[in-house]
């Protein structure tokens, strides 16, 4: 009876779970080393890139640099994720990129430490009803 009872709230728990999740979906999460024209030798510029399914709905980036997986306890980065007239932007630290087809391209500066810290990036976005995706890593 105990097994059957674990089972039952075991499956409620997990359909409760995937009712949560949101529409938005991110992939193809790449990261390319960055070069300005304003760079600093005690800095690091990272270009990150991810396609977005149903961006009209996406709210926020957010970015966790870490030490291990699903962490920011290196750096975290929060963008927003911004439409105006049918055309989507992502903010970050001040700069505004257009997301363009499905790519989101964020600009994220390191120092030479964080840079040296962190082992994992993880990507994931919020939609504008609080609900957040799957962990990019």
């Amino acid at each position: 009876m105990k097994t059957l009872f674990l089972c039952v709230i075991v499956f409620s728990i997990s359909i409760i779970t995937q009712a949560q999740t949101t529409q938005v979906e991110i992939m193809d999460l790449s990261v390319i080393p960055g070069i300005r024209a304003d760079i600093q030798p005690d800095t690091t510029d990272l270009i990150v890139l991810f396609k977005i399914k149903n961006v009209n709905i996406a709210a926020k980036a957010y970015y966790y640099f870490g030490t291990v997986h699903d962490a920011g306890d290196v750096l975290s980065v929060t963008g927003n994720i911004i439409g105006q007239n049918g055309t989507y932007y992502l903010q970050v630290n001040g700069v505004q990129k257009e997301i363009l087809g499905y790519t989101v391209t964020g600009f994220i500066k390191l120092s030479n430490v964080q840079n040296a810290g962190f082992h994992y990036l993880t990507v994931f976005v919020e939609d504008n009803n609080g609900l957040i995706s799957v962990q990019n890593s």
